[in-house]
């Protein structure tokens, strides 16, 4: 739009630009990315002239400090309700560096989440820990319908969790692949 406009792009504005579209597309890893994402951020960096992968890399792990929140926040912070089927489900997502690191809080989210199911009478909780660095998503499933993240994946959960390789989006990877397999 700012071409369209014939409106330059400084360089504080071409960075912020590219810091978005980094942080939306995961550097370029969700299936969410568009080539013209890509386009755009190498455009803009002729104005900026970053190392892309080495910025992209250290913007997406500071933003993964996840440690100041409590369980409610984690699970509110970026949550959608949706209905799949006839099943009332939240699908909540965070990013993170270190799955691991996570997981150490599992207990305390579990009991945050069983709050959530309770309050909201959901059938589904999923709580998906993306991991940026390997594009993997560790899920934990709590609810009366948890049967259909199995269904879906081809996985068991063990202990209300399961790694589902190559899952970062929501929107594409996860929403669609529970609906189809109601």
């Amino acid at each position: 739009m700012f071409k369209e406009k014939n409106i330059e792009v400084d360089k504080t504005l071409a960075t912020l630009m590219i810091s978005a579209i980094i942080s939306d597309t995961l550097l370029f890893k969700s299936p969410t990315c568009t080539n013209e994402d890509k386009d755009t951020v190498y455009e803009l960096n002729k104005i900026v002239n970053l190392n892309i992968e080495e910025y992209g890399l250290e913007m997406l792990k500071a933003g993964t400090d996840l440690s100041d929140l409590t369980e409610e926040e984690l699970l509110t912070l970026d949550a959608k309700q949706i209905d799949i089927g006839s099943y009332k489900t939240i699908i909540a997502q965070v990013n993170t560096a270190s799955i691991p690191d996570m997981l150490k809080r599992k207990d305390k989210i579990e009991e945050q989440i069983n709050k959530e199911i309770e309050r909201k009478g959901l059938d589904l909780f999923v709580f998906a820990i993306t991991d940026i660095i390997n594009s993997n998503s560790q899920v934990i499933v709590l609810g009366e319908q948890a049967k259909l993240v199995e269904r879906s994946y081809n996985v068991k959960l063990e202990d209300n969790t399961a790694l589902l390789l190559g899952v970062v989006s929501r929107k594409k990877q996860i929403i669609p692949i529970l609906t189809e397999n109601v």
